[in-house]
């Protein structure tokens, strides 16, 4: 048999090979395409008492929707979220740096399994100094920053 046509069997071969594999998805999972030019939301302008439980709770609902066109716009472009994995060493905690990552962390972990929602803005009493903000929810611990005239998500640590 002529070499070539053995290359040709086998780029056949593992083709079927790769489009039967019982541990591929049939079809993967539907993700809305984030956009640059979504408007920011309403709730980012409101004063702060009001704006931080509205941005959480589009950020529970935008999770729960698999929008990533709305985190998009929830998110400060250098924000980061903390996951300590239940201990209190700082040298364990995973970290996601960048809005970038936090897309990724939403399509590759929350959409699979999105968080319930939220009925309601979360109450919880909020710290401002200048154009900083603090909140905690639960084991949840909120940052916000104020920049180009709106609120920004800039950290979440669970």
């Amino acid at each position: 048999m002529a070499p070539g046509l053995w290359l040709i069997l086998l780029a056949l071969w593992l083709t079927a090979c790769t489009r039967t594999a019982p541990f591929l998805p049939a079809t993967p999972p539907t993700v809305t395409p984030p956009t640059a030019t979504a408007p920011p939301l309403a709730a980012a302008t409101l004063p702060v008492a009001q704006a931080l439980p509205a941005l959480v709770l589009a950020e529970r609902t935008a999770a729960g929707a698999r929008d990533l066109t709305t985190l998009r716009q929830l998110w400060a472009e250098d924000a980061r979220i903390v996951d300590s994995r239940g201990t209190l060493d700082p040298a364990d905690d995973y970290i996601w740096d960048g809005r970038d990552a936090i897309l990724d962390r939403y399509a590759l972990a929350v959409f699979a399994v999105p968080p319930p929602p939220f009925t309601e803005p979360p109450a919880f009493d909020v710290t401002r100094t200048g154009d900083a903000a603090a909140a905690s929810l639960g084991a949840d611990r909120w940052r916000f920053r104020f920049d180009a005239g709106r609120w920004w998500l800039q950290e979440l640590a669970y």
